[in-house]
């Protein structure tokens, strides 16, 4: 019996964890920059919205890191193997993607399209489900991204009367249930995306809830 063939085999094995350990290390270091970059956004939710542009600025920065940690780690991935690690990087792409839609939130007050995460990541949103022949950021990882959004905007709108401001809730408010609506119209088959769709409904209360205090006090007509 040649035992060679279980000497190839464990090479084969050596080098799939090679790269296993070198994957896992630039998704740590890409949650990193992540955690960082979340850090210095959530200092949106304690400052008056006049001083959310100097926020905005100095996030920025950040995303050419994050843009960076995301290229070193697509140089693992070959295409035929994209699927088969992919969820090991899910959620560390969803979080960089978040920080793209709420930043672009804060800034112009929209939603940000997957040319914008393109744009600001460096990676574009397989939008179209064509064949991966390239390191994608998947529809379900941006779709991810918007959803986490709605808890940024009811913490957003709880925030904003407690520094005195009364107008922004109304404005969170109307972009919120434009884009719940927006996200009815979807289709979602994806379990844990539904689930998480599903909740969004708590958030849109608590957003909604914020709004009838004020008119019960007499804030806003």
């Amino acid at each position: 019996m040649d035992i060679q063939v279980f000497v190839d085999l464990q090479d084969t094995l050596d080098q799939e964890s090679s790269l296993f350990d070198a994957i896992k290390e630039a998704i740590k270091e890409l949650n990193k920059i992540c955690r960082i970059g979340s850090a210095k956004l959530s200092k949106v939710h304690a400052v008056p919205q006049s001083q959310t542009q100097e926020i905005i600025d100095a996030i920025k920065p950040q995303f050419a890191e994050i843009k960076q940690k995301l290229s070193t780690l697509a140089g693992f991935i070959k295409p035929v193997t994209f699927f088969k690690y992919h969820d090991m990087w899910g959620y560390a792409v969803q979080s960089a993607c978040a920080l793209v839609v709420f930043s672009i939130y804060l800034e112009h007050s929209r939603l940000a399209t997957p040319e914008d995460i393109h744009e600001y990541l460096g990676f574009r949103v397989n939008t179209t489900n064509s064949d991966i022949s390239e390191f994608v950021i998947t529809l379900e990882e941006y779709l991810h991204s918007v959803v986490s959004m709605f808890n940024e905007l009811s913490r957003l709108a709880v925030n904003a009367v407690i520094a005195g401001d009364i107008k922004r809730p109304q404005e969170i408010s109307t972009f919120a249930s434009e884009l719940y609506s927006g996200f009815q119209l979807l289709n979602l088959k994806n379990d844990a995306l539904r689930r998480r769709f599903d909740s969004i409904k708590y958030d849109i209360k608590k957003i909604e809830e914020v709004q009838y205090d004020l008119r019960v006090r007499g804030l806003i007509s």
